[in-house]
């Protein structure tokens, strides 16, 4: 059971969020490997998922429905060119359940099979992007895996 080291429970918010950066951060010596790229979650916004929703979707139905939608957007930094000023982004739909603690993607193969909605634009675009769906909970700017970046993040509640 995900907890906080206050032991409160987390909210939904955080276990999207949580559940996003155990897929999508990635750590790698950048420094050490021309090759290496990090990876990690700049920007994510998370919604109820409603009724309506599902009159408007292009996914299946299935027996498993998601209890939220998330937009979000990624961005990445290589030793060749530092911090990407282009980034992707996607929407995941996860169901969460707080009472339990986990939070689990839902349709897959949509999400994740396709190119990203967001496809290589620029922060302040993909900032825009975001919006549309609500105010991110959480952005993350610089690199959080390189010491020398500054620690400008946001996570809300």
């Amino acid at each position: 059971m995900a907890q906080r080291p206050s032991g409160r429970k987390m909210t939904a918010n955080e276990l999207v969020l949580q559940k996003l950066k155990m897929t999508f951060d990635r750590r790698e010596a950048v420094a050490d490997n021309i090759n290496w790229t990090n990876v990690w979650v700049m920007l994510v916004v998370s919604e109820p998922f409603s009724d309506l929703l599902v009159e408007n979707l292009s996914y299946p139905l299935t027996e498993q429905m998601p209890t939220h939608r998330a937009r979000v957007v990624l961005r990445t930094t290589d030793a060749q060119t530092g911090t990407n000023p282009y980034v992707d982004g996607s929407d995941f739909f996860l169901a969460v359940d707080e009472k339990q603690q986990t939070a689990d993607f839902v349709w897959e193969d949509e999400s994740f099979g396709e190119a990203p909605l967001f496809h290589g634009g620029d922060v302040a675009s993909s900032v825009r992007w975001v919006k549309e769906l609500g105010e991110p909970f959480h952005c993350q700017y610089s690199d959080p895996f390189l010491p020398t970046e500054t620690g400008d993040t946001t996570d809300q509640e």
